[in-house]
């Protein structure tokens, strides 16, 4: 069995880094491909769990026995059963939590009382099973990075239902969604992306089947969803809508109509008005120390943010002429604090080292600036950081 190259190409087993049975088979996603993974697990015949976790905290498990994969588990919600259910219209959320109740109270396993009440069939339910499971795979071909390691078992004891499947039609089905992802986000580039129907396509929508994510989707979809709330309200992965949501672009029903600001950017824009504010309260009140921290502080966040460089700009200034008025007056002469031969040994800037050299007891604050090829704003913030680390300080008169 041969391994699959990022560009397609064919691998030998032999190149493979776990061939040494000493070494864990262990890394990230980043660097060594899943599809070399799972097809050396396979080939190796091994029994145990491949653990995976992605940088937001989601970890998924992928169970092997002898070779092949027998069943998979994941953090994430949306790949429950009950919600893999929903999604797929067998079942609806009052159902589900009627069910999860029941589960509660008795301990039986929820497909088991789905069955039971008559929301599912049994044979209906082992292929949604082997169905959710493999979902769980394909989602991880679209991840970018993510730990992995796996852990040798010679017994496997999970108490999750078992669901053989054939490690090569995994990894070529998803090798494929991964191909379809890219194609999907040359057209829907985000998941904040709000689609809205198109008139007069009515009668193109009559082919969807009844209950399919396409269908519901398309009902869903109103002008005012984005494709993250649509894949909530569905309980899908984001990958199941947006490919329904492509073929229904492609079918001309649907259409790209704008884009929804993320909660995290929202936040941030909260928090940056909010800190906007302060700073700009503390220039007008002369806290220019404060007013420098915060703007520095927004710079930092986003170095092309304009109202908080022009802010720095101005609280620095502040801070500097404050300084150079009340605490050390530019017609004070300055010194050294430290013996000349220590001074190599200060890590100072360039700038820093030119001035405190100038520093030679004679010539004041003004004289300094007038000899120094280095602009005045910045030769000041200079020689107070200077005297603020008492490398220079002001000669006694």
């Amino acid at each position: 069995m041969l391994g699959e190259g990022r560009c397609g190409q064919l691998l030998s087993p032999l190149t493979w880094p776990w061939e040494d049975t000493d070494v864990s088979l262990q890394g990230n996603l980043r660097t060594i491909l899943l599809p070399d993974v799972l097809q050396w697990l396979s080939q190796s015949r091994k029994s145990g769990v491949l653990h995976l976790r992605d940088p937001g905290g989601v970890s998924k498990r992928i169970l092997f026995k002898d070779g092949d994969v027998v069943s998979t588990a994941s953090s994430d919600p949306r790949e429950y059963l009950g919600h893999f259910l929903i999604s797929r219209g067998y079942l609806t959320e009052e159902q589900l939590n009627l069910a999860m109740d029941t589960q509660i109270q008795t301990g039986i396993k929820l497909g088991k009382i789905l069955v039971t009440v008559g929301v599912i069939e049994e044979e209906e339910l082992k292929v949604m099973l082997k169905l959710k499971a493999e979902e769980t795979v394909y989602d991880l071909f679209l991840w970018e990075e993510g730990e992995f390691h796996f852990e040798d078992r010679d017994v496997i004891d999970e108490d999750i239902p078992y669901v053989p499947m054939d490690v090569t039609s995994l990894v070529m089905e998803g090798i494929r969604r991964k191909d379809e992802w890219g194609r999907i986000r040359a057209v829907l580039p985000d998941r904040w992306i709000i689609l809205g129907r198109l008139p007069g396509k009515e009668g193109a929508a009559e082919g969807l089947p009844a209950g399919s994510i396409a269908r519901r989707a398309l009902d869903l979809f109103d002008g005012q969803r984005s494709l993250e709330e649509v894949a909530l309200e569905l309980h899908a992965t984001e990958f199941q809508v947006a490919e329904a949501a492509l073929r229904l672009c492609e079918k001309g029903l649907l259409a790209a109509i704008g884009k929804k600001v993320p909660p995290e950017e929202q936040a941030y824009r909260q928090i940056r008005e909010r800190l906007l504010r302060e700073a700009s309260k503390a220039l007008e009140e002369s806290e220019f120390t404060k007013a420098a921290n915060l703007y520095r502080y927004l710079a930092r966040t986003d170095p092309q943010d304009p109202e908080a460089r022009e802010g720095l700009a101005m609280a620095e200034r502040g801070a500097s002429h404050a300084y150079f008025r009340d605490v050390v007056p530019l017609d004070t002469v300055l010194e050294l604090a430290v013996p000349l031969s220590e001074l190599a040994k200060q890590d100072l800037s360039p700038q820093e080292g030119f001035l405190a050299t100038r520093a030679n007891g004679v010539w004041d604050i003004a004289a300094i600036l007038k000899v120094s090829p280095i602009p005045e704003k910045e030769a000041l913030r200079s020689l107070q950081k200077l005297l603020e680390r008492k490398v220079l300080r002001p000669k006694p008169r």
